[in-house]
């Protein structure tokens, strides 16, 4: 059962966390000042998943700190490679950069450091296993691999409505995106909280 219970309350924790560092703490708006938001809340959201990690080996006894160097490292490049990824699929590569390179620092944060809190200290073909071969089987896989992907579709449906000519403040980029993101993992939380309890409800059902 603490199977069960460890990877949603940590992942639960995560959307109050993720919540408040964007939307609450910072003391300026998300939609009037994204730029100065996010400077301010990454910082903060950095510091928040790294305890979540830190307690979530812990709880796991599977603490190494080492995890969490890795856990950072992993961030800052997948920030590099999303910010080429944000380019190619749109965004200027001379406007807006600040904003650009914000938002993709914030989508590393919120699917590396999620995936790590949920998969560490799993070996590199787990790793393979939930997120190129699309096949999560436990419950702690199932969390990684619902946040993973529910936030990077958030981020993506968030775009949709960037060049509509509705000329709105939340359409400035990246608002809608990070809203989007926010919500996307909130729905990747549900998501994996029903996925791994209907798995444990027929496998009950199966063994009785």
């Amino acid at each position: 059962m603490a199977g069960f219970v460890l990877p949603f309350s940590i992942a639960f924790l995560s959307i109050f966390l993720n919540y408040a560092c964007v939307f609450h703490l910072p003391p300026t708006n998300l939609v009037k000042d994204p730029v100065t938001t996010l400077a301010m809340a990454l910082p903060l959201l950095i510091i928040g998943h790294a305890i979540l990690l830190l307690a979530s080996l812990l709880l796991k006894r599977a603490f190494q700190f080492s995890i969490l160097v890795k856990a950072l490292f992993f961030t800052l490049a997948a920030t590099a490679v999303f910010h080429v990824i944000l380019v190619l699929f749109g965004a200027s590569l001379t406007h807006d950069v600040y904003n650009t390179g914000l938002f993709a620092a914030y989508l590393a944060v919120m699917t590396v450091m999620t995936a790590f809190q949920t998969l560490a200290p799993s070996a590199g073909q787990i790793w393979i296993k939930v997120f190129l071969q699309h096949c999560p089987t436990t419950t702690y896989e199932i969390y990684a691999y619902t946040q993973v992907i529910c936030t990077l579709i958030g981020a993506w449906i968030g775009a949709v409505v960037l060049p509509l000519d509705w000329d709105r403040d939340w359409q400035k980029w990246p608002i809608s995106c990070v809203v989007s993101t926010f919500l996307g993992h909130f729905v990747g939380v549900v998501t994996g909280f029903v996925w791994s309890s209907l798995k444990l409800l027929f496998s009950k059902k199966k063994s009785d």
